[in-house]
């Protein structure tokens, strides 16, 4: 279930409750929205909300997309 991705280049490394680490992917398999790990189905984790949708690459930098600086870097990448 979900997708299966080649994992590409690291872009961003962001220090928040740790470290956290970007990459640039590409889906290789599957089908994007049917995982079924704990983001989609426990709902009392308390890290927010998962929601998987496809966005246009304009609309990064006017959505709150977190962290900002990785949607950014992103859009400059893609244009």
């Amino acid at each position: 279930m979900g997708v299966e991705v080649k994992v590409n280049e690291c872009i961003a490394k962001i220090k928040f409750n740790g470290t956290q680490y970007f990459f640039l992917s590409k889906i290789i398999k599957g089908t994007f929205g049917t995982g079924k790990g704990v983001e989609f189905t426990d709902k009392n984790r308390d890290g927010g909300t998962y929601l998987p949708m496809w966005i246009d690459i304009e609309m990064l930098s006017s959505i709150d997309v977190v962290p900002k600086e990785v949607a950014l870097k992103v859009q400059s990448l893609l244009n």
